[in-house]
């Protein structure tokens, strides 16, 4: 396998599927999206969902470190969970687009604009900040072992 793969890739999608698969076991559980702030500017936040996202991203973080990878491919390991969500946010308009043409609907794509850039804050800025700060974390004491057990052998 190359080396790519299981410094970036393996480790990668593993923190997106553990990521949500606690998602779906807490929705399955009765856990609800928490309303921040009220008014025009809510933001849904999943905050049980938060709190263990810098787990997924510690673990990505170590995983993709221990295959050899560098700072850069643990970091982005750590929040690939939520850069694939921010993907699937900025894909979402312009597949509007094509099936509005196709079916010849016609949709107000402007409060559409307006709900994913909302709720991209609450599905994508806020679990790749917490996904960060546990790869982060993770990287920062991987590293510190490492180079004591370097200096302890030499």
């Amino acid at each position: 396998m190359k080396k790519r793969v299981l410094r970036l890739w393996v480790p990668g999608f593993l923190t997106l599927i553990l990521s949500m698969l606690l998602l779906t076991a807490l929705y399955r559980l009765g856990l609800r999206a928490r309303l921040v702030w009220s008014g025009p500017n809510a933001i849904l936040l999943y905050t049980p969902w938060l709190a263990g996202l810098p787990f997924f991203g510690a673990l990505g973080a170590f995983i993709s470190s221990r295959a050899g990878g560098s700072r850069a491919n643990a970091l982005f390991v750590s929040v690939f969970p939520a850069l694939a969500l921010a993907g699937a946010f900025l894909l979402m308009l312009p597949i509007g687009f094509a099936v509005e043409g196709i079916t010849g609907g016609h949709g107000d794509f402007g409060s559409v604009a307006a709900v994913l850039l909302k709720d991209g804050i609450g599905w994508t800025l806020v679990p790749g900040a917490a996904l960060l700060a546990g790869g982060l974390l993770a990287h920062l004491l991987f590293s510190a072992r490492s180079s004591s057990r370097d200096t302890a052998v030499g």
